[in-house]
């Protein structure tokens, strides 16, 4: 038998994380990151195509998870701390744990863009799902570990990170206004973008936070009441500023990097090529001439499966997909062809923000309309492809919004308790309103210069 040691990672963010061998759930977890599920993370880039703007912005979802996974120890001790010893549930602090470091399991290669073609094509299931699925595969390295560890225990993780509601405090560690996810992504995609706002008072967050119940909807629609109360992180009221700046933090992120006009413009190619690519498996024969790629193509493999399993599923990343972009460039359809061609040599199209039109949001949409009429077939054709929906606001989180109550930010009142921050930060609450961005990317130069040109003037 194997004699555990102690491991040590380091990571640029957190300096040394270490996995003890006297605790088991450091020695799961360090098995946990050996198996092909994990390791596979290498593969997948956090910010997807973010470095094709930010080069450096080449980190992964692999060293993304392991510092959640570190943060998450951290929650757990604070947990440990408020609630006291006597009610503290170590089983439950393990599931959490683990939940945190398996919780991007099941992204796809470029992971929201992957997810909303698939969504396009009504084939869409969210990667939580995807992740639930590979923990429950029998079949699976991730399960034989955990049900090593405990009988049931790949089940409790599976459960928790596919629950969207809370349950208790353990649930927070995974998935609340401050939880590891974020309280690791913020400062790791700060750092490798370079940019240069965006920073958050880490250790003092970590010092003020406070478990406090707060009111959410009701998750049985059969009880009685319209909410129920579970507990949460909230944060002491002398923690209020570096809150604001917590918020700050992730406003100015979405804003600058995960929404920026190149970033989501290559967005929409590689959606456009892997939509048009699933478009072309129709069946075995003809796929390789239409789409350049092998017939037993993950890619086209996956496409074609009515029901993809997980094995075919795992079997996609983000190299997957880049290394593919040679092969594709010789595809006879056309569209496949030119689209590989420029994105494997960063031939990006044009992008024209609304925004040149000035800030007045009436003006915008006067413009927008003019552009919809006189691109009409390029936006058809997808040679001008519309981005209406890059939106940001204080709780904006990539994927979606956070509207639930459990996800935002709640500060201690002394007289009132846990208050959502908006009500006691007027500057934050400034910033609640979702603030719209509308692009249009054009394959052309010239008919992005015309469309900006009909304003009197070039800028």
């Amino acid at each position: 038998m194997t004699s555990l040691r102690t491991q040590r990672l380091r990571d640029p963010v957190h300096g040394l994380i270490v996995f003890r061998d006297d605790q088991p759930v450091d020695q799961l977890a360090w098995a946990l990151i050996a198996t092909p599920e994990f390791q596979r993370l290498r593969r997948i880039r956090q910010l997807g195509v973010a470095d094709f703007v930010f080069p450096s912005a080449t980190h992964t979802r692999f060293a993304h998870s392991i510092g959640v996974f570190h943060t998450a120890r951290t929650l757990i001790s604070i947990i440990r701390r408020e609630v006291g010893e006597d009610a503290f549930n170590t089983k439950r602090a393990e599931v959490a744990v683990i939940s945190a470091l398996l919780h991007d399991l099941g992204h796809g290669p470029f992971s929201h863009t992957f997810e909303g073609v698939q969504k396009s094509r009504n084939a869409g299931r969210k990667h939580e799902h995807w992740t639930a699925d590979i923990i429950r595969n029998a079949s699976g390295r991730v399960w034989s570990l955990l049900e090593g560890h405990s009988v049931g225990f790949a089940e409790e993780v599976a459960a928790l990170l596919a629950a969207e509601d809370p349950a208790d405090i353990y649930h927070a560690v995974v998935s609340s206004s401050f939880d590891a996810d974020r309280l690791d992504y913020l400062r790791r995609d700060r750092l490798m973008t370079g940019t240069g706002a965006g920073a958050i008072d880490f250790d003092w967050l970590m010092e003020h936070i406070r478990v406090r119940p707060i009111e959410i909807d009701a998750v049985d629609p059969d009880l009685p009441a319209d909410t129920v109360s579970v507990p949460t992180f909230c944060l002491d009221s002398k923690a209020l500023p570096a809150a604001e700046q917590f918020l700050l933090a992730r406003y100015t992120l979405h804003e600058q990097v995960y929404f920026h006009k190149a970033t989501r413009c290559v967005e929409h190619m590689i959606a456009d090529l892997l939509r048009r690519l699933a478009d072309r498996v129709t069946t075995q024969e003809t796929a390789p001439t239409l789409t350049g790629l092998q017939a037993e193509h993950p890619l086209l493999r996956f496409f074609r499966a009515a029901q993809p399993s997980v094995d075919g599923y795992l079997a996609l990343d983000d190299t997957v997909i880049t290394a593919a972009f040679g092969a594709m460039q010789t595809a006879r359809d056309q569209d496949i062809a030119r689209l590989a061609a420029r994105l494997r040599n960063r031939d990006l199209y044009k992008t024209l923000d609304l925004r040149a039109f000035g800030e007045d949001e009436g003006r915008q949409t006067q413009w927008a309309r003019r552009i919809d009429r006189d691109f009409k077939d390029q936006i058809a054709a997808r040679t001008v492809i519309k981005d209406p929906d890059a939106a940001v606001s204080i709780y904006t989180q990539i994927g979606g919004d956070d509207e639930k109550v459990h996800k935002k930010l709640h500060v201690l009142d002394q007289a009132e308790g846990p208050r959502e921050i908006t009500t006691l930060s007027k500057m934050i609450e400034t910033l609640r309103a979702k603030r719209q961005f509308t692009r249009y990317n054009f394959a052309e130069e010239g008919d992005r210069d015309r469309a900006r040109q009909r304003r009197g003037g070039t800028r």
